[in-house]
């Protein structure tokens, strides 16, 4: 019982670890990654499992804790390959617009799920780090839009 124990907060601890390296989360207060991580839910998938498809409706995203997926588009195939520490989906936590990409596994993994309805139910009960987040999801997509019109 007690490796047990001790094996939950070796996860936890490793898990608050990449969301601290996460765009999404900068900003957050120490606590606060506790609570976000309280509000994903994990899932481990093994290799050739569909995260989800492109021309789906996204509800969630993903935080890559372990493995690797491809990024899948369909006529142009593997756009890249997500690693440990990296968030995929998260369009979905501001919009309802279809996926622009597949999502498979390219190995074994360890995900946490975040769903976009616990998402805007956080921002009503902690305005702040609501705040933090959906700033920083801003910024990321602005951020790509400059890319994109640059190219």
């Amino acid at each position: 019982m007690m490796e047990r124990t001790s094996e939950k907060l070796a996860a936890r601890a490793k898990a608050v670890h990449i969301l601290k390296k996460l765009p999404v989360f900068k900003g957050l207060l120490e606590d606060e990654y506790f609570k976000v991580l309280s509000m994903c839910s994990s899932k481990s998938l093994p290799k050739g499992e569909t995260l989800f498809k492109q021309g789906d409706y996204g509800a969630s995203m993903f935080i890559l804790l372990s493995g690797e997926v491809n990024i899948n588009v369909e006529g142009v195939g593997t756009v890249h390959v997500m690693q440990a520490g990296e968030i995929l989906g998260e369009i979905s936590l501001v919009s309802r617009i279809p996926r622009t990409a597949s999502a498979v596994t390219r190995s074994d993994c360890v995900l946490l799920q975040l769903y976009a309805e616990i998402l805007h139910d956080l921002v009503g009960k902690y305005p702040r780090m609501g705040y933090v987040i959906m700033r920083n999801i801003a910024a990321i997509l602005a951020e790509r839009v400059v890319q994109k019109n640059q190219n």
